[in-house]
């Protein structure tokens, strides 16, 4: 077990409170009438994500980017999206869900830290939350850990029993042991109360929460508030990123969660 705060939590907290915001934005360019909304009308993938970036930049601390949205942008254009997160004092995640052997997550690690991301997401399937958090740390990033799922398909990680315990509840005390950043915990109707305390109660007192959920998935925070105060990166995607007015929306979700 660490004692230490990880590097990523530390640069979280600060961008946190210098932005008054624990809002997380899943900035996730559909594919062409995925989800028929006239709102990338040149499938320009790159110049929705810019404007997005900046028109929330004042209302978050992280842009979240999942992996499967931006397959088959060149290196030099992912390396420019994370220098205008930067530049506009936010942190950026790349949602990967990495799962694989030591040596095959090291060379993804490897290529995370050149794209300039600060954090990834990590499957723990292949058992080895140690391995892939030694080496998110000695490249300077954070790794956060799927733990319980937004989905109601994700049911499993709750009725899985590893040593007598619920597999969520052992994926989070493998987090605490070998002090990894953070951990996903969904804010929809499949994660209790009692999920929620048993979690709260398995993991270190420094580490963070992903919450995916919130928004056009219907799920509700309060409870994760109340229950982990600041230590959270609410993701809100679809309900900002594809509205009338992003920055409007952002500015909402900062204020109610914070309120």
């Amino acid at each position: 077990m660490t004692n230490s705060v990880p590097k990523f939590v530390e640069k979280y907290r600060k961008v946190s409170e210098s932005k008054n915001s624990i809002l997380c934005v899943g900035v996730d360019p559909a594919i062409p009438k995925q989800r028929r909304l006239n709102v990338m009308p040149d499938n320009n993938r790159i110049s929705f994500m810019r404007r997005i970036i900046q028109e929330v930049s004042p209302y978050t601390s992280v842009i979240k980017i999942n992996r499967q949205y931006i397959i088959g942008l060149p290196l030099e254009e992912i390396i420019e999206l994370n220098k205008m997160i930067h530049s506009n004092g936010m942190l950026s995640i790349i949602d990967h869900k990495l799962s694989d052997i030591g040596s095959t997550n090291d060379s993804a690690i490897f290529w995370f830290k050149e794209e300039g991301f600060d954090a990834f997401t990590f499957s723990p399937f292949a058992g080895n939350i140690e391995e892939a958090t030694i080496s998110a740390h000695k490249h300077g990033l954070g790794i956060i850990v799927l733990t319980l799922m937004s989905n109601k398909e994700a049911i499993v990680q709750k009725i899985a029993v590893v040593e007598k315990k619920p597999l969520y509840q052992h994926i989070a005390e493998e987090c605490k042991k070998y002090g990894s950043d953070a951990c996903v915990i969904g804010a929809t109707g499949n994660v209790t109360l009692e999920n929620l305390e048993l979690i709260k109660n398995s993991i270190d007192e420094n580490m963070l929460l992903l919450v995916p959920g919130v928004g056009a998935q219907g799920g509700d925070a309060n409870d994760i508030i109340r229950r982990f105060n600041r230590n959270l990166m609410i993701n809100v995607g679809r309900s900002i990123i594809y509205s009338e007015n992003p920055a409007e929306i952002a500015a909402q979700f900062q204020k109610q969660f914070n309120e």
